[in-house]
């Protein structure tokens, strides 16, 4: 039988009930919010989430492919968005955070002080760690990785890389190790597992999955009530947007909060004139990619047929010629999958570019909410992101001349004889880490609230006003540790 998501948790009191706050969109930050507001008893909470909601995992209602920390599952995504028809995310209780790589790294120092004093490494610390401690996290996703992802490790610290004890160590910017993961019991330990399974019998708590929402409804400058796509309104006297940095600009866009003269071509009369969607934020890069000797196949296979297959594992954090001192600006991240050949596979280099000066942006397409935001990525439109890339690509080649990895590797299919820098601007992508299109600022100010909008506040990854140089789902958890004090 297949997993069967729970029926709408209606919340415990009457329908036309005001709650004090209402969170949209059960992400990360969302169950943060939801699970860290919902402590005050007498506060009433409610969550609002698109995606299905499968309960406490201890009730064994969660999707096998969700739970399984070795792949990147996309039963349960919003599809596929934008000009390069990448997903968009995940589209269930718990977000992203259930799809993902379950990497729970942070940047450096200098990427949280760079937000402003409110926003310090100093200030913000606490919250990282709060949020690394609920997520339940290890220092590696497996115990046993792989031929692969050892090789890896191994031939990086024969080129001179050291060996880090601490992903995270501001101290240690340069170096190899597994990332630290919230992989828990052998399971991807989503943020709904990590937040919300020990408050979802709270009386003041109430979960609305499978309802996607359309806007807020502004009653002169203040933000009354949501409508969602069915018509019905669930009001609060505050509103806070946890939908991401693709859905929560799109939700003030067709609210009417955003660049006058885009609302305007959409028919949408504007309320409140901000730059909403005009900075999306993301890490860009490619992959080397190789074919496998017999040995290294031998042992892919067998993993595979019992399931032990973990296709990510490892991070190298490299510095490029362009990074200054005493930082990183890249991930060369090891990577192992089957390929389109029947029984084949692949092992790769992932190299993304972690401070890149490149940004895009999010539009509507239309008002209307079932339509995906157009998703335009901008990558490698400043010169200067271009060369990270092949500094990644050249160390990664360099790996793979190494020993112990030389003899696991056969022919590069990738780039192969292709010239690198035509190479990378044909196949630069993202790394799943979207941010930046509700900035601190710009469109909310350091407590996220919306700017020029009583009781409407922004807590996900899009207030960041620059990206930091990690996976940015521990960044986006502590966010909302720390909007939800201000709440």
């Amino acid at each position: 039988m297949d997993p069967q998501p729970l029926s709408v948790q209606l919340p415990s009191y009457p329908p036309d009930v005001r709650y004090d706050v209402l969170v949209v969109g059960g992400g990360t930050a969302g169950c943060v919010l939801a699970a860290r507001l919902s402590e005050n008893p007498d506060r009433r909470v409610c969550l609002i989430e698109a995606g299905p909601d499968f309960g406490p995992l201890a009730d064994g209602r969660w999707p096998p492919e969700l739970l399984d920390f070795r792949a990147l599952p996309s039963t349960h995504d919003w599809g596929r968005g934008g000009q390069d028809r990448r997903s968009l995310g995940g589209r269930v209780l718990g977000g992203s955070s259930a799809v993902n790589a379950c990497a729970v790294v942070e940047g450096t120092p200098a990427d949280y002080d760079e937000w402003g004093g409110a926003w310090s490494y100093e200030q913000f610390r606490p919250y990282l760690q709060r949020a690394r401690l609920t997520l339940r996290t290890t220092s590696r996703n497996t115990e046993s990785p792989g031929l692969f992802h050892e090789a890896f490790v191994a031939a990086a610290l024969a080129r001179g890389l050291p060996e880090l004890a601490d992903l995270d160590d501001p101290e240690e910017p340069v170096g190899v190790a597994p990332f630290p993961a919230n992989v828990f019991d052998g399971v991807r330990w989503n943020a709904a597992a990590a937040y919300l399974d020990d408050c979802r019998a709270r009386p003041n708590l109430a979960i609305l999955p499978d309802t996607l929402v359309d806007r807020v409804v502004l009653e002169g400058t203040r933000a009354a009530a949501v409508l969602d796509a069915n018509g019905r309104s669930h009001h609060a006297e505050v509103i806070v947007l946890a939908a991401g940095a693709y859905f929560s600009p799109a939700i003030l866009l067709r609210s009417g909060i955003g660049p006058a003269s885009e609302l305007h071509g959409l028919g949408i009369a504007p309320a409140c004139d901000l730059p909403v969607g005009r900075r999306l934020l993301d890490h860009c890069g490619t992959s080397v990619t190789w074919s496998l000797s017999a040995e290294l196949r031998r042992d892919a296979a067998a993993r595979a047929r019992t399931g032990d297959l973990v296709q990510p594992h490892a991070i190298i954090k490299g510095a490029s010629t362009h990074c200054p001192p005493g930082a990183w600006d890249l991930h060369l991240l090891s990577w192992i999958s089957p390929s389109d050949e029947s029984d084949a596979f692949e092992a790769s280099a992932l190299v993304f570019h972690l401070k890149p000066l490149s940004h895009g942006r999010v539009l509507l397409r239309s008002r209307d909410p079932h339509e995906p935001p157009l998703v335009e990525r901008g990558f490698l439109s400043h010169a200067d992101d271009v060369d990270p890339v092949l500094e990644g690509i050249d160390l990664a080649r360099r790996l793979a001349a190494t020993e112990p990895l030389a003899a696991l590797l056969d022919a590069e299919l990738r780039p192969g004889a292709l010239e690198p820098e035509e190479y990378v601007r044909t196949t630069v992508r993202n790394y799943f880490h979207p941010a930046g299109t509700c900035a601190l600022g710009s469109v909310v100010d350091d407590d996220g609230r919306v700017l020029g909008v009583d009781g409407l506040v922004v807590a996900d990854a899009s207030v960041m006003p620059t990206i930091p140089r990690a996976n940015t789902n521990l960044t986006t958890a502590a966010i909302a540790e720390r909007l939800s004090e201000v709440l």
